[in-house]
């Protein structure tokens, strides 16, 4: 019984040099969805802690925030350009006292806070500005925590909430790129740089108004 053999054909074998190449192109491409994947997960915002207190007969939040701004965004701020970021709060519960209450035009369930961030390139200091207030940081790290460390925020007057009835808001903190200048608006459309958001961070209290 004869057999057959395949011969040998050196266009079959793939030359040691053009393997190696092959190699080398798979790490470094790893390594690209490494790095992205690295920078992703270091930027953002996040909220730590939140909780309501009384104080001056109103409802105040305290909360503890992370941020942690990507190269693209640190770039712009290096160029003269502000960053707005804005603080939400939301009472969603219980939803039916929150539908009943929205039928009144004075009663509103919602409060906002917003921060200017900006940088001076000839003092190379930061400024974190809220309101009329205004405060200068030698650090970008420094001017971030003060964004992050939310104390005493006037959200609700106490008199709009039943005494000893359990009530649930909830707060978030994100870039508003509502502010940028027009230019920006248009380019940071479906950009996951400027999609800077935390999630939202329920914040469970007790009313403390009237019967």
């Amino acid at each position: 019984m004869t057999g057959f053999t395949t011969p040998y054909s050196a266009n079959n074998a793939v030359e040691p040099s053009v393997l190696r190449w092959r190699v080398v192109f798979a790490w470094l491409l790893s390594c690209v969805f490494l790095i992205q994947s690295v920078q992703a997960a270091d930027s953002g915002i996040s909220i730590n802690s939140a909780s309501m207190q009384v104080q001056d007969e109103r409802y105040v939040v305290n909360a503890s925030c992370a941020i942690q701004l990507n190269p693209a965004l640190d770039e712009v701020l290096q160029k003269g350009v502000p960053l707005y970021f804005l603080a939400e709060f939301e009472l969603v519960k219980p939803r039916w006292y929150w539908a009943y209450r929205q039928m009144a035009s004075w009663f509103d369930s919602t409060a906002r806070q917003e921060y200017r961030l900006s940088y001076n390139a000839l003092t190379r200091k930061y400024r974190v500005a809220r309101g009329g207030l205004q405060q200068n940081f030698a650090t970008l790290q420094q001017a971030l925590a003060a964004i992050c460390n939310i104390s005493n925020w006037p959200v609700m007057e106490v008199n709009l909430l039943s005494k000893g009835r359990q009530y649930e808001g909830r707060l978030r903190l994100l870039l508003n790129v509502q502010q940028l200048p027009k230019p920006f608006q248009i380019n940071v459309i479906g950009s996951s740089e400027w999609d800077l958001s935390s999630d939202w961070k329920n914040v469970s209290f007790v009313g403390a108004g009237a019967e």
